[in-house]
């Protein structure tokens, strides 16, 4: 059997209900071919730590990453990357766009100018496009400069004010990072098969979209923000949330170009395309914005899967599947796609093959968890609990059959007693399992964590 093409698109601090909220013609033709997860979640509710756990497959108590700031992976990690298995068996490994494994101010803003060092991940081809166009030179600050609106898009982001108009569609970032990867694509000769990651940068803030994809959307016709009943912070809010929208319809688009790219090679059916986010947003949610956060805007991202591999009934399409599925998941879905066996090295991976899970062909999950520093959740199909050595204990708890949009927090309410201390039993017993092989100074911080 010829092993197929396989395509990552990965958004930045994409929330999954945007997918029903904007206008997503080619997500929606992927998801009606193939499948919709409706219960994905990012392992960490942080850009480098979510990362870090879909490159390796390992969690952050794993694989050392809690924060934006950290350091990258170590280097046995690297090794161990997804993509180092990909290309040491056969495939060709690109990447456009963003990466954020790790941190400009932690590595130095020079290795922005030297693909070599992804090339460490696994990568054949890199491409990497930053999203600090104020302070960093990178390959989109040269692209502005070079069509003459470096100083004009610098001096909008300095006084945050955005002039629609100002760039077309394709010269706005992810349209650069979108046009970049379908030339890419069409200009693809290798005999190998092809594994290809784009790296969008949007809809993550500052909430801004270029030309007609700014007005696509009505402030006042937004969905209110959960929790929040200030007028005021509603339509600052809905503001945000129409830029936002845009953002998504205008990866939208380029989600549309790649495929008709890939379909003009003859290279459409032999691809497995997966499309998910790092984590998901609140936008003005609880009174709250941005990520780092166990809501489910937050904590759940959109998880599309189509092409080779995956059992359908043609009279009905595209499926939807309510298992709970995890970042940590693609990992063993990629290297399962490709006919791999994975190197477990010395840390066993508890991720899932989507593959499997899309065609009832294996295990399922009876709980599910991500962690961000000292904070910890866990849900499975009935309750979600929170819980923060830092802050004393257990922060929620909620019944999400009863109270999907959590608003009702049962934590320390009298009557749930039993039901708390269950889950944080669960949750210990999940952190023993992964320190058994982790390394010493991650032991030493769980016991801080658990004390």
């Amino acid at each position: 059997m010829t092993r197929p093409h396989l395509l990552l698109l990965l958004a930045d601090q994409m929330r999954p209900d945007a997918l029903a909220q904007a206008a997503t013609p080619h997500l929606d033709a992927l998801a009606a071919r193939g499948v919709r997860f409706d219960n994905a979640y990012c392992a960490s509710p942080l850009c480098q730590p979510s990362r870090a756990c879909i490159v390796t497959g390992r969690y952050p108590t794993q694989h050392g990453v809690h924060g934006n700031m950290n350091e990258p992976i170590a280097s046995q990690e690297r090794l161990d990357t997804y993509p180092s298995q990909l290309q040491r068996a056969g495939y060709y490994t690109a990447m456009i766009g963003k990466h954020h494994y790790y941190d400009r101010w932690a590595v130095g803003m020079d290795v922005l100018e030297d693909d070599g060092d992804l090339q460490g991940y696994g990568y054949d081809h890199v491409w990497q496009v930053d999203d600090d166009h104020l302070n960093n030179q990178d390959r989109y600050t040269r692209f502005l400069q070079d069509i003459g609106k470096l100083s004009l898009f610098q001096e909008m982001a300095r006084k945050r004010a955005w002039d629609a108009g100002a760039l077309r569609p394709d010269e706005f970032d992810d349209g650069y990072i979108g046009e970049t990867a379908v030339r890419f694509i069409e200009a693809y000769q290798d005999e190998a098969p092809l594994y290809l990651q784009v790296g969008f940068l949007g809809p993550h803030p500052p909430y801004w979209a270029p030309g007609d994809y700014a007005t696509m959307y009505d402030p006042a016709k937004m969905q209110p923000p959960l929790a929040v009943d200030n007028p005021e912070r509603i339509a600052r809010t809905g503001r945000a949330r129409a830029q936002y929208l845009g953002r998504v319809s205008l990866i939208d688009h380029y989600v549309g170009r790649l495929c008709a790219a890939l379909e003009a090679k003859g290279m459409l059916e032999d691809t497995l395309i997966l499309f998910t986010a790092d984590h998901g947003d609140l936008i003005g949610d609880y009174g709250l914005y941005d990520k780092r956060h166990f809501y489910q805007p937050s904590v759940c991202v959109p998880l599309l899967m189509a092409g080779p591999g995956i059992a359908l009934n043609p009279r009905l399409g595209g499926r939807i599947c309510r298992e709970l599925v995890s970042g940590v998941d693609l990992y063993p879905t990629l290297l399962h796609a490709a006919g791999c066996q994975d190197r477990l090295g010395a840390q066993p991976r508890e991720g899932l093959s989507l593959l499997d899970i899309a065609n009832d062909a294996g295990p399922r999950r009876a709980a599910l968890y991500s962690e961000l520093g000292t904070m910890m959740m866990v849900r499975d199909a009935n309750w979600k609990l929170v819980y923060d050595a830092e802050q004393g204990g257990v922060q929620y708890l909620f019944n999400l059959r009863r109270d999907p949009q959590e608003l009702d927090n049962l934590a320390g309410v009298a009557g749930y007693e039993s039901v708390e201390k269950r889950y944080v039993e669960t949750l210990l017993t999940w952190q023993v399992r992964l320190t058994h092989h982790t390394q010493e100074k991650e032991r030493e911080r769980l016991q801080r964590v658990r004390t």
